[in-house]
């Protein structure tokens, strides 16, 4: 079997084992509760401890089809998504840094990749609890969002991408737009949590790639918006939370972007 296959399999495992114990974080935090990082997994509904072969990510969830295997009830599908996207995370973070080298006569760790891995599943990781956060509480905690953006501006530092001129620009274009909105709307639109995410997204893309993002936010925000009135799930005075639909066009930008710009381009010329 080809070793970076294998490797990737065991990458989006360890990604679902980290969404697992994201859930509890989430919870946690939401709760105020200063022990976040330590303590056993609980059900939510009847508060006793789960037993240890309960906490297999994904495949307990479905094996017990999102019940407690403790008192039966309904578990939210929120466990399982976090579980799925932050396993699909950490897989799009060995694509896109594949740090084993298949090459045995050479040598098997490209440490250069490996760096570049690392960040990516601590900002990815990051990325996850945003995303489910907001989704949930409407509220993106700053104990998630401010760390996120200083392993992204180290990042850029120390590669030099994007460069200083680009990140200044789309801190500009930041500030501006989601300012604006939260100024105009008085926080009805956008909160500081959106700002601060649009904060990260600038530094992590650089100005292009995140105008692409910003519009493939909204786009994927509009859509999403009128399926969910479409269906009776939401109306017009719903509040959707923002933060998942820039977490979608932040990591579709950073793998595909200049890609897409490159066939846009190429359409209109």
């Amino acid at each position: 079997m080809n070793i970076q296959f294998t490797v990737g399999i065991l990458i989006t495992i360890l990604g679902a084992m980290v969404g697992s114990f994201l859930s509890v974080v989430i919870a946690r935090t939401h709760k105020h509760q200063k022990d976040i990082w330590f303590g056993r997994s609980i059900c939510p509904h009847c508060k006793k401890q789960l037993k240890w072969y309960y906490l297999f990510p994904i495949f307990s969830y479905l094996f017990l089809r999102g019940k407690c295997g403790l008192c039966g009830k309904r578990i939210s599908a929120h466990y399982l998504g976090l579980e799925v996207l932050t396993a699909g995370f950490f897989l799009l973070a060995f694509i896109k840094a594949p740090f084993i080298d298949s090459n045995f006569a050479i040598n098997i760790i490209n440490y250069a990749l490996l760096e570049s891995f690392i960040f990516y599943i601590v900002l990815f990781t990051f990325l996850s609890l945003i995303f489910f956060y907001d989704l949930l509480y409407k509220e993106i905690p700053d104990r998630f969002s401010i760390p996120a953006i200083v392993i992204a501006v180290i990042m850029a530092f120390l590669t030099g991408t994007p460069a200083l001129l680009s990140i200044g620009i789309a801190l500009l274009i930041i500030v501006l737009f989601f300012g604006g909105q939260i100024v105009i709307s008085r926080g009805a639109w956008l909160g500081g949590g959106d700002l601060r995410l649009g904060i990260l997204m600038a530094v992590i893309l650089g100005w292009k790639v995140m105008i692409l993002a910003l519009i493939l936010s909204y786009i994927i925000g509009a859509v999403l918006s009128l399926i969910l009135i479409a269906s009776k799930k939401a109306n017009r005075k719903t509040m959707i939370p923002f933060g998942p639909f820039l977490i979608m066009g932040l990591v579709v930008s950073m793998f595909w972007g200049e890609l897409i710009i490159t066939k846009y381009f190429e359409l209109i010329y």
